[in-house]
């Protein structure tokens, strides 16, 4: 897929960017540590059931955030050293059951080389024809934020693991763009993480399930997911890989961005996948500066109330529609296309420049 280049805006991004921060291992240590710590506490201390539920919150951010660290980890943005990287990188990924081998041929190669482009880039919703010929779409859709179901209000707590899976199990051999995947290190790595998981889900007990796994496990998808699917779903398909079309930058309070590892700088990392994560925020004041009537971003929570109150399938790849309403929504970056029926209750910007409605 042929790149936007923009070459001559990453020269003006300061050298210390691009160098790795191995102090973020700190940080992922301590949730580690953090997370076993509350574990034990829930399986061994005879805790009230308020005692078990906070520390349950816990373990779900501890696992959330190391799966934000592992991505960045896995773009060498923390350490070069690529067998370090595929050591930790399981770990961090294996709250989630996800191989860190299938995490770089899956996010890396496909995600960041092919970014909406239908089905190139596995993260890309798909276009009516697909959904019409696909049992699974249709199956999923209803599942989707903006489909109008009271089901797609469970979509972030739990798809991002189910979608790794779905992936992982099944389309990984039915897809030819998972032809050049090691598929015998993936399935080591995945037989591995089943059977860690299973000791784990042993030691614990059963009486101690939902606190220990079940309460973090809609916790640790919802945190990672509900920024995946807000950097990109609101974005037209493209055929050009332009990260200032095709991705989303969505910002929070200052303490949530040092908490979540500044992970919605999403149209920066794009760009420049291995900028070290602390100095994203610089190349987004860059970026507005120079780009000030292209780049977009916006608050997440209302990047978050977009996404329901639009639809996830594209018509053109500047129209979203709901399959299941006829309805038709633009989306961001562009105008709609001459066809749509654009829905004007919308209320949701983007900052463009100046505000640009959605």
């Amino acid at each position: 897929m042929r790149q936007h280049d923009y070459r001559d805006f990453k020269k003006s991004i300061p050298r210390e960017a691009l160098k790795p921060n191995p102090w973020m291992l700190l940080f992922l240590f301590t949730l580690w540590v953090l997370a076993a710590s509350a574990i034990y506490a829930i399986a061994v201390l005879g805790l009230p059931w308020f005692g078990k539920l906070c520390l349950s919150l816990v373990i779900g951010y501890c696992w959330a955030i190391g799966g934000l660290i592992g991505h960045e980890l896995l773009h060498g943005s923390i350490v070069r050293n690529k067998k370090l990287q595929d050591f930790l990188g399981f770990f961090c990924f294996l709250p989630f059951l996800i191989s860190p081998t299938f995490w770089r041929h899956w996010h890396n190669n496909l995600h960041h080389s092919f970014t909406q482009k239908v089905i190139m880039d596995p993260d890309a919703y798909p276009t009516y024809r697909v959904f019409k010929q696909s049992r699974f779409v249709q199956w999923m859709y209803k599942y989707s934020p903006g489909s109008g179901t009271l089901r797609s209000y469970l979509y972030f707590f739990f798809w991002f693991t189910f979608n790794a899976q779905v992936f992982q199990y099944y389309f990984r051999f039915r897809n030819r763009v998972f032809d050049k995947v090691n598929h015998k290190r993936v399935n080591v790595e995945l037989v591995l993480g089943v059977f860690i998981h299973l000791a784990g889900l042993y030691l614990v007990g059963p009486q101690n399930w939902f606190f220990a796994v079940f309460i973090p496990f809609l916790v640790q998808n919802y945190i990672p997911f509900s920024y995946i699917s807000t950097n990109h779903n609101l974005n037209p398909l493209t055929s050009v890989n332009d990260p200032l079309l095709n991705s989303l930058t969505v910002t929070n309070p200052p303490i949530l961005e040092f908490l979540h590892v500044h992970f919605g700088y999403h149209v920066e990392h794009h760009l420049m996948p291995t900028v070290n994560g602390v100095h994203l925020k610089k190349v987004h004041r860059l970026l507005k500066a120079e780009y000030p009537e292209k780049y977009l971003y916006m608050p997440k929570g209302r990047a978050m109330a977009a996404l329901y109150k639009t639809a996830r399938i594209y018509k053109t790849s500047t129209t979203l529609m709901n399959p299941m309403t006829g309805k038709e929504y633009p989306t961001l970056g562009k105008e709609p296309a001459k066809e749509s029926e654009v829905i004007a209750s919308v209320p949701t910007t983007a900052t463009r420049g100046p505000e640009v409605s959605l």
